[in-house]
């Protein structure tokens, strides 16, 4: 008998209070197209954005009007790829490119817009970067 489980991530959603600066790093930044922006189902002032990673695979933002806007570092955010979150919380995203030419050429073009990356970073079985968005 075969298991069903799920067979991917259709999307992730993040909390945003700049849905615009998040759109225009994902689609900018990194080439990924939008594919979706509008008012968040039955939610006053809420957006609801996607940004498409690959035919069934999206990063999606929700801007609330009353998501505060303060970030903690070791509880709303991770300071580092290791660093400690409150439960519940995202700790990273990991994001595909099929080659270590890829991931270089990504890392570059990301610190040509003056965010700071480290990496690559070898996990024995993949290779990443890590940028949490701050301009150096």
């Amino acid at each position: 008998m075969t298991t069903l489980h799920p067979r991917g991530v259709n999307h992730l959603a993040i909390s945003t209070c700049d849905m615009k600066a998040q759109l225009s790093f994902w689609s900018d930044v990194l080439g990924c197209p939008l594919r979706a922006l509008y008012w968040m189902h039955g939610v006053e002032g809420c957006y609801h954005g996607f940004v498409e990673l690959s035919a069934d695979s999206y990063i999606a933002f929700v801007q609330h009007p009353d998501n505060p806007g303060e970030i903690a570092v070791g509880v709303t955010h991770a300071g580092n790829p290791g660093g400690k979150v409150t439960r519940g919380a995202m700790q990273h995203l990991a994001l595909h490119v099929d080659t270590i030419d890829e991931l270089l050429a990504m890392r570059d073009r990301i610190r040509s817009r003056g965010v700071h990356v480290l990496g690559p970073i070898d996990h024995g079985f993949i290779q990443s970067i890590y940028f949490a968005g701050d301009r150096k």
